[in-house]
């Protein structure tokens, strides 16, 4: 009764995380701009344009990823960068967990997609500091989204998410993800195969 109970909490957790990563995509947010003539407009946008825009020079905008010009919805590479000047996939887990990992191998153009509009709506350069952007997000959307809306009004600093690991943390991440997996195995192993 126990091991089932497990179980099933297990399962629970899964279904709530892919749920609140699919809705992720959904958030919008709503800028209203006034003008002296005191009328109002609003503006509807996609969870990732939620940021104010760099502004940058001609040499940085060459860097960036442009629209594809035959599906809107597409992007194309920087001419500087492709697919495989991104980081490795052992990062994405060592920094923001296995969401992002699975994201990353299951679906690699989803991911790639997201990097290049994150890096075009943003006028981010650095191709690294965009992925680590968008494995923050795979991770958790709503904390991403709440940081970025902070960062917009002045309430929090501006967090480089592609900052250098902390060796220690890394060793006691691995040491910790070690042995919840061996008591979670352990579990499986003898609550729910060896009934």
């Amino acid at each position: 009764m126990n091991t089932t109970f497990l179980a099933s909490i297990c399962v629970a957790l899964l279904a709530c995380s892919s749920t609140m990563l699919a809705s992720a995509f959904v958030i919008t947010s709503t800028t209203t701009s006034t003008s002296h003539r005191s009328t109002t407009s609003t503006s509807t946008s996609t969870s990732l344009f939620i940021f104010q825009q760099k502004k940058g020079n001609a040499a940085a905008a060459s860097k960036l990823p442009k629209p594809d010009p035959t599906n809107p919805d597409r992007y194309l590479s920087p001419p500087t960068s492709t697919t495989s000047d991104f980081y490795p996939p052992y990062l994405s887990l060592i920094r923001n967990g296995p969401l992002p990992l699975l994201t990353r191998i299951t679906s690699p153009d989803k991911y790639a997609q997201a990097v290049y509009k994150y890096q075009f709506e943003s006028k981010e350069t650095d191709l690294g500091e965009a992925q680590a952007n968008m494995d923050a997000f795979f991770s958790a959307p709503d904390v991403w989204a709440e940081q970025k809306l902070k960062e917009q009004r002045g309430e929090r600093e501006v967090n480089v998410y592609n900052k250098d690991l902390d060796s220690e943390r890394v060793v006691l991440s691995v040491i910790w993800g070690s042995m919840v997996l061996f008591g979670v195995g352990k579990i499986v192993w003898k609550g729910i195969l060896h009934f």
